[in-house]
């Protein structure tokens, strides 16, 4: 396997400094992530992790011989410098926060729970750009909230097994939350088509995208 990082910290980094939670970290099953790794299995495949670098996931991912990509989109936009059109990512951030050869293709994006921190346009701004990436096939697995309000930061999401999926919240404050529908999710996503989706008990709606 092997792992292309250009903005994201190291899992030595992570390991030595790491993020303070809030709660003790809650497991939960993850049926669309099993339905994933199923997927995938006995494939070579390019990997799109959009969440922080964790030693724990590289390891995990290894077992599968897929080359790894880790851009962490909610530190890019927890420090971009806003433009003067507000406080919107357009389209160029997202290329910028993206820049990577034109033809590189993944075949599954991991986004985790960060759609959720992302207005509907600028979700559409980033759903585009993903698109670009991706051939027909490319899976795109990510959680939604369906409660009003949510954790003002995404969690730490780190892969237990094949079939669950650590939570680790990072602060107790909340924010609202977007509640996008899945009707929503597939429009703002055009050219994907929800394969499969589970409304699980805490709150959490997942999502296996395909694109067409």
């Amino acid at each position: 396997m092997s792992w292309f990082s250009p903005r994201s910290s190291s899992p030595r980094k992570e390991q030595q400094g790491r993020v303070q939670t809030v709660a003790e970290p809650e497991v939960h099953r993850s049926l669309a992530l099993a339905a994933l790794f199923d997927d995938i299995r006995g494939r070579k495949v390019q990997v799109l992790d959009l969440g922080p670098a964790l030693g724990s996931n590289v390891e995990f991912l290894s077992q599968f011989g897929c080359k790894l990509f880790i851009e962490d989109l909610y530190a890019a936009l927890a420090t971009r410098t806003p433009s003067g059109d507000g406080e919107l990512a357009g389209p160029e951030f997202f290329a910028e926060f993206l820049a990577i050869p034109e033809e590189t293709r993944f075949d599954v994006i991991f986004a985790w729970d960060l759609f959720n921190y992302l207005q509907r346009k600028e979700l559409g701004h980033f759903a585009a750009r993903l698109s670009r990436h991706c051939d027909r096939g490319a899976r795109l697995f990510a959680l939604i909230s369906i409660l009003k309000t949510m954790p003002a930061q995404p969690f730490r999401f780190k892969i237990q097994d094949e079939q669950h999926l650590i939570y680790e919240r990072r602060t107790s404050t909340e924010r609202p939350s977007p509640r996008y529908a899945p009707l929503e999710v597939t429009d703002i996503f055009k050219g994907f088509r929800v394969d499969r989706s589970f409304l699980l008990r805490h709150g959490i709606q997942e999502f296996l995208l395909v694109k067409d």
